[in-house]
């Protein structure tokens, strides 16, 4: 059973998602590994102007928390949206 599985005829998306995911060896999670699971959904890339007022504050929270910004910022917007556009 210790065989190989390829997943080169699965769509990209599928395959993708299997070789990024995550083992968690039981069901109790913590919060830091829903965060973890959570940040690996399927994300698109945009672009948007932001102040840079704006970006200077997540990036020193960020530095602060050893995360990143851009994730931060897509957590808050992810936060916003769950909240309040449903």
């Amino acid at each position: 059973m210790n065989q190989k599985i390829e997943y080169t005829d699965a769509p990209m998306d599928i395959e993708e998602s299997l070789n990024r995911a995550v083992v968690i060896p039981n069901f109790e999670l913590t919060q830091e590994q829903i965060n973890m699971v959570a940040a690996r959904r399927s994300k698109k890339p945009v672009s948007i102007y932001l102040s840079v007022e704006t970006i200077d504050k997540f990036k020193k929270a960020a530095q602060k928390s050893g995360n990143r910004y851009q994730t931060m910022i897509s957590d808050v917007l992810d936060t916003y949206t769950q909240q309040y556009l449903h």
